[in-house]
């Protein structure tokens, strides 16, 4: 059976059906690749910690798809604007501070342009080339950031017509990615910004507790550790030595005729002699050893794993001297003596700071009877045969 041969089309061949549809699919190609571009540039400008980064990432896309157009990205700086070139040719920008025009006004309204042919354009700051031309053609579009416009992409060739309508949309997609960039490299920074002021804030206010904390524990004229922190200290001694079987002694000392001090010279040579008594304790006393003023001219000294002879040979050491020591006050120099009570422990089981202080306040107060200038002990009958005793807590 014989097939019959279609009849052969008339009209276009098949040749220039293939001239039509290679620049099509050219052109298709080109697109494609330079959305990855723009993919790609986006990822890029996310991943960027900052704005120099940003910056980098944005001139290298456009050295390479766009080279003969030259890119600036504007920064708004009070009522005018600073303009700082991308990529491009140079004679087509002038980096500078400019104001008004459509790049101002662009900031102002947050509206993109695109200006197809720029000579019938007349207020563009900063365009003209060497030779006082204008650009052929331009786009111009707002960059937004945290809620408002932060600045403006310039994207400018010397040919008319450079920009279609397909070109300003892939412009703006660009715009559109940088924005979301800033606005994220922003965020860090002043999320960065904020958690530095609030360091600096937590390491302020850790000072200031700590100098709360100090002034709330030291007395303001002699630096010493005051009658609270004293009791904090001593209940940390009595706790500790019960736990390892340690022992301790306490020391209260007293300016014998204080008064007569304040009376004669008055009370700011008063002030400057306890001053100097408190630098006395520091430098007559162990590192070791807690001195605190206990009120007016009364001291209290802890010597931690002392016993009664050790606490002895340490207020002996101490009422010495005192004794030489010269006190210098505006109308001369003084000499005066201490008197020291010592209560020194080796069991606490019914003992607590209070009844320490106690003890030996009792003790500084039988040296007092007994002539000022002296050691005492708490027990009369030992502190009158000169021996030590380790007072029982019975």
């Amino acid at each position: 059976m014989a097939i019959a041969a279609a009849p052969i089309m008339r009209g276009k061949g098949f040749l220039d059906l293939i001239r039509e549809t290679v620049p099509l699919q050219e052109r298709a190609v080109e697109l494609y690749r330079r959305l990855l571009a723009i993919n790609e540039l986006a990822a890029s400008m996310s991943a960027a910690g900052d704005l120099d980064s940003i910056q980098n990432s944005m001139a290298g896309y456009y050295r390479n798809w766009l080279p003969d157009v030259s890119v600036s990205l504007c920064i708004p700086a009070g009522d005018s604007y600073r303009r700082c070139r991308l990529s491009g040719p140079l004679d087509l920008l002038k980096e500078g501070v400019y104001r008004n025009g459509i790049t101002g006004a662009a900031i102002a309204s947050g509206s993109p342009v695109l200006i197809p042919d720029s000579p019938a354009v007349s207020d563009i700051d900063g365009w003209a080339g060497r030779d006082g031309s204008l650009p052929g053609s331009a786009v111009i579009l707002p960059v937004s950031a945290l809620g408002r416009t932060i600045g403006v992409l310039e994207i400018i060739s010397c040919r008319p017509g450079r920009f279609d309508e397909l070109e300003y949309h892939l412009e703006f997609l660009v715009a559109a990615h940088l924005s979301s960039s800033l606005d994220n490299a922003l965020t860090r920074q002043e999320l960065a910004t904020a958690n530095a002021r609030l360091r600096d804030h937590d390491l302020r206010f850790r000072q200031l507790d700590q100098q709360l904390e100090q002034l709330a524990h030291t007395d303001d004229l002699t630096g010493l550790f005051n009658k609270r922190r004293l009791l904090e200290q001593l209940d940390a001694e009595i706790a500790r030595a019960r736990r390892y079987g340690e022992i301790m002694s306490c020391l209260m000392l007293d300016i014998d005729d204080f008064k007569l001090v304040n009376d004669s010279y008055g009370h700011q040579a008063g002030d400057d002699v306890l001053r100097e008594v408190g630098r006395l304790l520091r430098r007559s006393l162990r590192v070791t050893d807690f001195v605190a003023r206990y009120g007016g001219e009364e001291f209290t000294a802890l010597l931690p794993r002392t016993d009664g002879s050790g606490a002895y040979r340490a207020a002996e050491h101490l009422r010495a001297r005192f004794k030489e020591h010269p006190f210098v006050i505006p109308s001369g120099e003084l000499h005066l003596t201490i008197s020291i009570g010592i209560a020194s422990c080796t069991k606490f089981d019914h003992l607590d700071s209070h009844q320490i202080i106690l003890q030996a306040d009792n003790a500084l107060y039988r040296a007092k009877r007994s002539g000022r200038d002296r050691v005492c002990f708490c027990d009369e009958a030992e502190a009158g045969s000169g021996t030590v005793n380790i007072l029982s807590t019975v």
